[in-house]
């Protein structure tokens, strides 16, 4: 009796052993297997906000030459402190007139090798915050023919600050589709990540064309050609066109049960 007892028990051991399923693969499947992935969606919100530029910086280029070197750097020198003292009576701070440092270039005749003459360029920048201050600067370019006005950068001093504008909308607009998806198909979303994918600063079309269109129609008058230097202020209340700003955000959300659905 007891050896059929026995009998029975290693029969049923093996079955047992023999029927459990089989698992095979990677740590990576076997992982899957046996702790399944989360539900994972992802939205996206995009915003945009646009502001006009408060602030440029306007460059002129002052060259001189002349047979001697001494002299040539001289000229130069009395050029540029006649410019800021001019500019300085205008409204413009000192202190927003910067020169960098000059450099020499000599210039070779037809024959020989000693330079003909010597020429000194120096770029000054100067940062304004009004349409007539760029008028001024670019009134001095035309009255020198050693002085050109050469390039006009146009800046937004609240970059910060709306920078967080943007992001903030574009997070409003995720969040409002959550609340979208969360009620129409009765799930909770859980946030579990966010990436800043795209955050952007950028001229609109029409401030890069200004630059080009200020700094062109100042060279063109110098040469003899147009009229007056135009300024798009006069058409639209300013000469600091449109900044935008730009952010699309990411959120990644785990996918739960509504709490309203669970069975009771």
């Amino acid at each position: 009796m007891k050896r059929i007892l026995l009998i029975i028990m290693l029969w049923l051991t093996s079955t047992f052993v023999y029927s459990a399923p089989e698992l095979k693969g990677s740590p990576q499947d076997l992982r899957g297997f046996l702790h399944p992935a989360e539900k994972i969606v992802t939205i996206v919100g995009q915003a945009e906000e646009r502001a006009y530029s408060d602030k440029a910086i306007v460059s002129l280029v002052i060259s001189t030459e002349n047979k001697r070197l001494s002299q040539a750097i001289s000229d130069n020198s009395l050029l540029r402190d006649k410019i800021t003292k001019s500019l300085v009576t205008t409204g413009i701070q000192k202190d927003a007139i910067k020169s960098s440092k000059f450099s020499s270039s000599p210039q070779y005749g037809w024959f020989g090798s000693k330079p003909s003459s010597y020429k000194i360029a120096n770029r000054m920048a100067i940062t304004i915050s009004q349409e007539k201050q760029l008028k001024e600067i670019a009134l001095i370019a035309d009255n020198y023919n050693e002085v050109e006005l050469s390039n006009a950068e146009f800046k937004h001093t609240y970059s910060d600050e709306y920078n967080d504008k943007v992001k903030i909308k574009a997070l409003e607009k995720v969040m409002k589709q959550k609340k979208y998806y969360e009620q129409t198909l009765g799930l909770k979303l859980t946030p579990i990540g966010i990436r800043d994918s795209n955050i952007l600063q950028q001229a609109t079309r029409g401030a890069m064309i200004l630059d080009e269109y200020v700094v062109s129609d100042a060279n063109r008058e110098k040469s003899g050609f147009s009229s007056s230097i135009k300024y798009k202020g006069q058409a639209n209340g300013s000469s600091f066109d449109e900044v935008k700003y730009e952010a699309n955000l990411s959120v990644d959300f785990k996918v739960e049960q509504s709490s309203q659905d669970d069975p009771q």
